[in-house]
């Protein structure tokens, strides 16, 4: 164990013996009962450490599982059958990235925790039997900090922040700023917040206490081992952590709270000492063999006239007619008695509910609605998954396998430099699964017609290969390909050529990933995160400037104020002059247009209800009673809406009147141009993030 996290938990010595010599006192008061209880039980675990402090807003913009690694190790012991008390150490690392236009912080702190917690398990109300036992902790803590932050790379230049979001090793307002180069953080933590001493708080002291206060639940495993997960909050005295106070300077200013930070974690735990005699005592029968036996072949526990020995169907409801076997009659077949069905002459086969009535597959459908409406998400059901121009002009996934070529895949961005190839690609094509994003070119019914296309990427520099493709899932046929490639020659990818410019539509660019519902209508949509943090939206892929002019006037009517046209040839942007425009303007690949869509296109409305047919009639006198209600029909269901907003807050407000009127399912949603939209994506495009 390193030296420093040793020394923490020596800090804390005198009160892990006071702790100790408490839960000695109260183990040796137990009375014989419970005797039979785990003790001691020792677990190691480990979980993420979540920081909320002045650096990133208290953890506003991340989730609070996605964050620095931590470990704890754990020995505790029962002291009464509802308490138990414990003994921990932690290690870890705090760390958050904070980047805005107002200001760039970012800090990372090795921190050691030694302690002791009681947890209160609720056994009083749960079953004698219990396999999953929820708990609430509370207990007090050493922490011991220290605080890094990255100001230079690796070869000692410092990190300015420009306003176009780049990097760079000169200030933007230097004099000799144009001659700066682009840089990456390395996130190498070298400079320690303490000595640089940048707001004047001297050498303060680099530990506090804490007092944690937590939630989980523990699953018993058997054989003493049990699992357990959890969530703390641990409560510092120190707003020092991260290095910012309120009296911080120089756009470093935070608030007066103190730091605090919250550990998700999970542990396997062992427990030693089970007193098994006194458990096996208390499971023998305390009744004579006469006794048992009597109990087996004459007790009735359903009432049914059928002892339990030769009962079949146990728990028969009350009432009803059964067999000589003790199972209830059943008429139609259908799995309910018939002293329950409220349909007695169910058709074969047919689905039923609880009461025996047939289900419908209008109530289906009309029960899959409401539960996709009951997290007030917009579902998409009738847009693909991947974006860009499809095989035979069709705009549908396709329905058998076909082949096409793989020109790469990222998880968390690319650099221009790779934006700019993908886009110099006429039929370029995104297909995302999960977090990943793959990019293919181009949709062949024949395999030797995506080889060729393959070779001749590969001639022109544009490293690919090639993959199958079924409704949207690519597929490795490595052999397939080499089998089918040694028989094709040599010369199979032809000459190379010369591309020509390719001239796209940028409708905008955006912080955060908008729906794909914003972009109804847009089939060839490509979507591009870059490595600098934001998402660009593209649609068209002309060789006539003038048919790409004229497709942007056709974003613009669609509510794209943002949109702007953009060139790329042969891997590289290049002007709108050497596309074949008269004119050229300031447009380039890094600008980032406010908001991209026009803030006059976006409103709110709120959201009733959705019906696979007929609205019952209480719901639609509701609805007649409150007025400026409006529809909405699709293939499957019709969707309600009432009222029209150019704020959240006048759509909240409203959606609280129809709530207390008893509309309890309304919701918020967005409206562009009236294509619903969630309205979090409102939100974005109204203040252009």
């Amino acid at each position: 164990m390193p030296l420093r996290p040793v020394r923490s938990i020596l800090q804390g010595r005198s009160a892990t013996l006071l702790v100790a010599a408490c839960l000695s006192t109260l183990l040796a008061a137990q009375d014989d009962s419970t005797k039979v209880m785990l003790k001691p039980t020792f677990g190691l675990g480990t979980g993420m450490f979540a920081f909320y402090g002045d650096i990133g807003s208290d953890h506003s913009n991340y989730s609070p599982l996605l964050t620095r690694v931590g470990y704890e190790l754990r020995a505790s012991s029962p002291i009464t059958p509802w308490l138990e008390g414990g003994l921990y150490a932690m290690h870890g690392r705090l760390g958050v990235n904070e980047r805005s236009l107002e200001r760039n912080l970012n800090f990372e702190s090795r921190i050691t925790i030694g302690g002791f917690q009681f947890a209160y398990n609720f056994n009083q109300f749960l079953k004698p039997d219990h396999v999953v036992e929820p708990f609430i902790n509370l207990g007090f803590e050493s922490v011991e900090f220290l605080s890094k932050t990255d100001l230079y790379d690796a070869q000692g230049r410092e990190y300015n922040y420009w306003s176009d979001g780049t990097i760079r090793d000169i200030a933007e307002s230097a004099p000799n700023a144009g001659t700066a180069v682009i840089m990456q953080r390395d996130y190498s933590y070298e400079s320690d917040i303490r000595e640089l001493n940048l707001d004047g708080f001297g050498k303060y002291n680099e530990r506090t206490w804490a007092i944690p206060v937590g939630i989980g639940a523990k699953l018993k495993m058997g054989g003493g081992f049990d699992f357990r997960v959890g969530a703390t909050m641990h409560f510092t005295q120190s707003d020092l952590v991260d290095g910012v106070t309120d009296e911080s300077v120089e756009g470093r200013t935070g608030d007066n709270r103190n730091d605090r930070f919250l550990f998700s974690s999970f542990s396997l735990n062992y427990a030693i000492n089970v007193d098994r005699k006194k458990a096996k005592r208390l499971s023998e029968p305390q009744l004579t063999p006469e006794q048992m036996d009597m109990l087996v072949l004459k007790d009735d526990e359903d009432g049914d006239g059928v002892t339990d020995f030769n009962d079949l169907c146990p728990h028969t409801p009350a009432g009803a007619k059964v067999s000589a076997q003790g199972c209830p009659e059943d008429g139609d077949g259908d799995g309910v008695p018939d002293v329950m069905d409220d349909e007695l002459a169910t058709a074969a086969g047919a689905p039923v509910d609880e009461r025996g009535v047939t289900i419908t597959d209008d109530m289906f459908l009309k029960d899959y609605l409401n539960y996709k409406d009951s997290g007030n998400v917009n579902f998409v059901t009738s847009r693909v998954e991947s974006f860009g121009p499809s095989r035979k002009g069709s705009s549908a996934k396709p329905a058998k396998r076909v082949y096409t070529v793989q020109v790469g895949s990222n998880v968390e961005g690319i650099t221009e430099a790779q934006m700019q190839q993908l886009l110099s690609i006429p039929d370029v094509r995104t297909i995302e699964h999960g977090d990943t994003t793959m990019f293919v070119v181009g949709s062949y019914d024949a395999l030797p017609e995506a080889i060729r296309r393959q070779l001749n990427l590969n001639n022109g520099g544009i490293t690919g290969r090639v993959m199958a493709e079924e409704n949207g899932r690519l597929i490795d046929i490595g052999p397939e390909v080499a089998s089918t490639q040694g028989g094709m020659g040599s010369d199979a990818g032809g000459p190379v050529t010369k591309g020509e410019a390719i001239v796209r539509v940028q409708l905008g660019a955006y912080r955060e990933k908008l729906s794909k519902n914003i972009f109804e209508g847009v089939n060839d949509l490509v979507v591009l995160k870059g490595d600098d943090g934001l998402t660009r939206y593209y649609t068209g892929s002309f060789t006539d400037v003038n048919a790409a002019a004229k497709h942007k006037v056709n974003m613009l009517l669609k509510g794209f104020d943002g949109a702007f046209l953009v060139a790329f040839k042969d891997g590289k942007r290049v002007s709108l002059k050497e596309a074949g425009a008269r004119l050229t303007g300031p447009e380039n690949l890094k600008s980032l247009p406010e908001g991209g869509i026009s803030k006059d296109a976006i409103r709110y409305k709120v959201q009733l209800g959705t019906f696979a047919g007929n609205v019952p009639s209480d719901v639609m006198g509701k609805y007649i009673e409150i007025g400026n209600v409006s529809s909405v029909t699709s293939a499957d269901a019709v969707r309600y809406y009432y009222g029209s907003y150019t704020t959240r807050a006048e759509a909240e407000a409203a959606k609280a009147t129809l709530v207390q009127k008893g509309l309890s399912d309304a919701f918020v949603v967005g409206d562009m141009l009236g294509r619903t939209i969630p309205a979090e994506d409102a939100d974005r495009v109204l203040i252009g993030k």
